[in-house]
C-alpha cells in the first residue's frame, strides 16, 4: 500500500480535515492520525484494485467481441467459397452439357 498518496485525512476524534504527509497526530485535538491513514490508504487502494479489475473486463470484453466477429468473418468468406464454388459449378456444368450437345451435332454426318 506504500504506492498510494495520502494528502488528507479526517480525524476520527474531531473530524478536523489534516494533511497526513505532515502529521501523525491531529494538530486540532491530539489525536492519533495512524487509523484514519490506514483507512484511507486501504480505501484507495480497494478503488484502485476496483478500476483495474474493471478496465481488465473491458479489455476481455473488447477481445471477446473482436473473436467473434474474426469468426463471423471466417464462417462468411468460407460460406461466401462455398456459395460461389456451388454456383461456378453449376455454371460449369451446364456449360459442359451446352457444349456437348453442341458439339454432338457438330460433328454429326451430314446426310
Amino acid at each position: 500500500m506504500s504506492d498510494v498518496k495520502i494528502d488528507k485525512v479526517c480525524c476520527e476524534y474531531c473530524g478536523s480535515y489534516v494533511d497526513a504527509g505532515k502529521n501523525e497526530t491531529c494538530p486540532n485535538c491530539g489525536g492519533s492520525l495512524k487509523d484514519a491513514i490506514l483507512k484511507e490508504k486501504t480505501r484507495q487502494r480497494l478503488a484502485q484494485i476496483a478500476e483495474e479489475e474493471r478496465q481488465d473486463k473491458l479489455a476481455k470484453e473488447a477481445k471477446e467481441e473482436q473473436d467473434t466477429d474474426e469468426v463471423f468473418d471466417l464462417i462468411r468468406t468460407i460460406a461466401g467459397s462455398a456459395a460461389g464454388g456451388a454456383i461456378a459449378g453449376a455454371l460449369g456444368r451446364a456449360a459442359g452439357e451446352f457444349l456437348k450437345e453442341d458439339l454432338k451435332g457438330a460433328f454429326k454426318k451430314k446426310k
